[in-house]
């Protein structure tokens, strides 16, 4: 069974948000171990928060304890974009022996370079910017939909 750590920055704002997270959350349980820790936006409360300051902060929210180990999976606009089978089975072979994959999602302004330096790898969902709630719940149905890919459940056609 895979363990999937997902490191995010901010929180559902809206009860639907929280809805579709939860709703793939309870679809992987008998598939996966999913946990969600999220972190609190790093800007203060100024008017205009520093870019590079925030950056920093959530940096350190979301680097901070990574299980001994794990293969890190940085999500930005940047990154690889990897087709469903092709992220099932990079899965496989990431989480090879048990090891843990923890996947980070950055704020509204984006991933510190600190936070790309550590990854082992940067996909991306795509050219558009994605709201960082959104990209979380299409993480969850990705990796709902690698689950059922690679135990061959009907969902993904």
């Amino acid at each position: 069974m895979h363990s999937f750590f997902i490191r995010a920055v901010g929180q559902p704002h809206e009860s639907w948000q929280e809805d579709a997270i939860q709703r793939y959350v309870q679809r992987l349980k008998p598939l996966a171990k999913v946990e969600i820790l999220e972190a609190k936006e790093g800007h203060e409360g100024s008017n205009k928060p520093n870019e590079q300051r925030t950056r920093e902060r959530e940096a350190e929210k979301l680097l901070y304890h990574l299980p001994a180990q794990a293969f890190v999976v940085a999500l930005d606009e940047g990154g690889k974009n990897l087709d469903s089978i092709t992220l099932s089975r990079n899965i496989e072979t990431w989480t090879e022996g048990g090891r843990p994959l923890v996947f980070l999602i950055g704020g509204s302004w984006g991933l510190d370079p600190s936070v790309r330096e550590r990854a082992d790898i940067i996909i991306s969902f795509g050219k558009q910017t994605l709201p960082h709630i959104l990209a979380r719940i299409t993480l969850l149905e990705q990796l709902y939909r690698t689950e059922t890919i690679l135990h061959h459940k009907e969902y993904h056609k």
